[in-house]
């Protein structure tokens, strides 16, 4: 059942944390650990395990190439997870706490099957998009610094820049499941798109992504950071390119070894960028 919570996965959310760290500049204390705990190992990790005991699935998922068949201890664990996440986030502040909890009510909605968000292809996009990405930056903002660091322009450049970070890989998760997706009776919006569409759209998001980092150290006066970032991620840049072609040619490219290669990369390139950011 632990597989399910897929703790490893929180990493790939992590760029969104540390993204907001650079501008908050946090203090080394509890409160700093205590919100990259309740996100990445509470909040994350339970809402994969909620998410695959409402799935049920039987061929890969992100970051597990063969999920064990979920129990109801799975709902149990993920139930007493949140629990913690909620109560330990009155540590932080009010303000944080109701992010937390309308984090995880967005979530269970998205996954429920008596309501099952993720089956409308646009609607389960934003929701993904609004709270893996500025909901977080900006429950990070509310509950290690003060709002008024919302009224500076980078910051809310930062902040819709994290929500296309998320847009750029999500559908790229859903692309090699088009099949399974179909079964369960869920459309995804890779499905909506088709394959060469999911393609070019995740192309498009992060494209976005870019013009609004560009905003941001554009308007901090610290445009070389731009470039920095453009430089770190250049890999994963080109490993998204190569697969692109290679999946035009051969369809049998699109599966779950090179949507991870992706995922990891551009993920282990995000983290490193914000790293070098952090120790500036």
């Amino acid at each position: 059942m632990i597989k399910l919570l897929r703790f490893h996965f929180s990493i790939f959310l992590l760029p969104v944390s540390l993204f907001s760290f650079f501008y908050i500049q946090p203090a080394i204390n509890y409160q700093l650990f205590l919100v990259i705990a309740i996100w990445h190992l509470l909040v994350f990790p339970s809402s994969n395990g909620y998410n695959s005991y409402h799935d049920k699935d039987d061929g890969p998922i992100g970051g597990l190439a063969s999920p064990p068949q979920p129990t109801k201890l799975l709902i149990q664990i993920a139930n007493i997870m949140d629990g913690m996440a909620i109560l330990l986030s009155f540590l932080i502040n009010i303000y944080f706490v109701f992010f937390v909890i309308l984090y995880i009510m967005a979530s269970r909605l998205y996954s429920n099957r008596s309501v099952r968000l993720k089956k409308y292809p646009i609607i389960g996009f934003l929701v993904v998009f609004i709270f893996q990405g500025a909901w977080i930056f900006c429950a990070n903002v509310y509950g290690l610094s003060s709002v008024s660091l919302l009224t500076n322009p980078s910051v809310i450049f930062s902040a819709v820049a994290s929500s296309f970070f998320i847009a750029t890989v999500y559908p790229l998760t859903q692309i090699y499941q088009h099949e399974a997706d179909a079964r369960d009776g869920v459309k995804t919006l890779s499905m909506l798109l088709s394959i060469k569409g999911t393609f070019i759209f995740s192309a498009l998001m992060f494209s976005a992504a870019d013009i609004f980092i560009y905003l941001a150290f554009h308007a901090n006066e610290t445009i070389n950071t731009f470039w920095l970032f453009n430089l770190v991620m250049l890999p994963s840049t080109l490993f998204f390119l190569f697969w692109v072609l290679r999946s035009f040619k051969n369809v049998a490219q699109v599966n779950f070894k090179n949507t991870m290669i992706m995922l990891v990369l551009s993920s282990l390139l995000n983290n490193i960028f914000f790293i070098i950011m952090l120790l500036k």
